[in-house]
């Protein structure tokens, strides 16, 4: 199997592992296929094996004393931490963890950010539809009886243009 495919097995199944030897036992592989990419990357694919064992020596000592001051790497570094002092598990629960976390935050920061620029954009009209809504709850007595609401809604649309009359409507029927 090439590597491309086997990372894609691997990021493909990350998550449906609910066993905690199936975790460990994909904690291992994806440790085996970093050391394999870091060493196709230094082009020692052919290399004897004496060659490969002192690259993947080399990578675990850097794994296991990496510290970074990069928050962006931060949890890449726990995560390679873990993996190189053989406790794959861990590795692979807090790579899950991270990417949820981050998967969250980027909601989140999305939701905020449209809601936001949305605001932005319909300030002008919430600010209509405020003055709106105030003049109809001091006055609210004129609209009382048959159709009372919809006349309101008609009279809010020609005092305070440009909102719709139905957009008024669902104001309208938010006040108890």
């Amino acid at each position: 199997m090439n590597p491309q495919t086997l990372l894609d097995k691997i990021l493909r199944d990350f998550g449906k592992e609910k066993r905690p030897e199936d975790v460990e036992r994909m904690g291992k592989k994806a440790w085996r296929m970093i050391q394999q990419f870091h060493i196709e990357q230094l082009g020692q694919s052919n290399a004897v094996k004496a060659v490969k064992d002192k690259i993947i020596a080399d990578m675990t000592n850097t794994a296991l004393t990496w510290d970074t001051d990069d928050a962006s790497l931060s949890s890449a570094q726990k995560i390679f931490n873990r993996l190189a002092s053989g406790r794959y598990a861990e590795a692979v629960l807090l790579a899950e963890s991270s990417i949820h976390h981050k998967d969250a935050i980027t909601k989140s920061t999305l939701q905020k950010n449209a809601k936001k620029s949305n605001d932005k954009k319909h300030s002008k009209n919430n600010e209509q539809i405020e003055k709106a809504m105030k003049y109809y709850v001091k006055n609210i007595h004129l609209y009382q009886g048959y159709g009372g609401k919809k006349r309101a809604s008609n009279d809010l649309e020609s005092k305070f243009p440009p909102i719709k009359n139905t957009t008024y409507l669902q104001h309208i029927k938010k006040i108890k």
